[in-house]
């Protein structure tokens, strides 16, 4: 494991990586608890069943067109999966997350705002369009002072759909960022953008206004991400999504 986090870089880039951020034995039990929800979704009571996002209930432009009939049972979002598996709350302790997300937000405490995990089958995971995390309507405090974080369960890689970042563009004003909408046929100039790779265990973390997106999974293998979003302690909600056990919670390492 190596957990360290380059401050500096975030602040210059609006991202950051750290590498081995969780225990090789913690990442195998999360693999296999998001497996078994896979695995068994037909027989999932009602209440957690309806958690889950599926993939056929997309639009299928940003899988490539590959009809709803064609994907099965594929989960794209698996929301609150503390309510799946408890082994989920351990991410959470995690010395790693912990420093990083205070390093990257500059306070001492923070919390928890959401917790899901966001899959990319393999040959059909879908693509995500350029956007910023701030402002949008779920879990939102006052003002940008939280950080997204993707554990990367598998690792990332361009085949696999990575998330594609545009470095610096956290600085650009809200007006001008308000123009770089997929609706309106934006792309990145030539060598703006970033593929961020990395390996299974490592952790991305985001500043809440920098522009990203991601391509398709065309790879032979799932690219599965627990994303969080982590914020300011003394800074609340403005609404507490129903579905979030773990929105409000302090993080605290074991």
């Amino acid at each position: 494991m190596d957990g360290s986090f380059d401050r500096a870089a975030f602040a210059r880039d609006g991202f950051g990586i750290v590498r081995g951020a969780v225990p090789g034995s913690l990442l195998g039990m999360l693999r296999n608890a998001v497996q078994r929800v896979q695995d068994t979704v037909p027989s999932l009571p009602s209440h957690l069943r309806e958690r889950l996002t599926f993939e056929r209930d997309l639009p299928a432009g940003r899988r490539g067109g590959i009809a709803a009939s064609e994907v099965g049972d594929a989960i794209f979002i698996l929301g609150d999966p503390v309510a799946f598996d408890a082994v989920f709350w351990e991410v959470l302790r995690q010395p790693a997350l912990i420093s990083a997300a205070q390093a990257a937000i500059g306070v001492p405490e923070v919390m928890a705002h959401f917790m899901n995990v966001t899959i990319k089958h393999p040959h059909f995971g879908r693509s995500i369009g350029w956007h910023r995390d701030y402002p949008n309507g779920y879990a939102m405090p006052a003002g940008p002072c939280f950080v997204r974080v993707m554990l990367c369960l598998d690792g990332m890689s361009e085949a696999g759909g990575a998330t594609t970042i545009i470095p610096g563009s956290h600085r650009l004003d809200d007006a001008a960022a308000a123009d770089h909408r997929p609706s309106r046929g934006w792309q990145p100039a030539e060598g703006a953008a970033v593929k961020v790779c990395c390996e299974p265990g490592d952790m991305v973390l985001i500043h809440p206004k920098v522009l990203h997106g991601g391509g398709m999974n065309t790879s032979s293998s799932p690219r599965r991400n627990i994303v969080m979003q982590i914020g300011d302690a003394a800074m609340p909600l403005w609404s507490v999504p129903q579905q979030e056990a773990v929105a409000g919670h302090r993080l605290v390492a074991n």
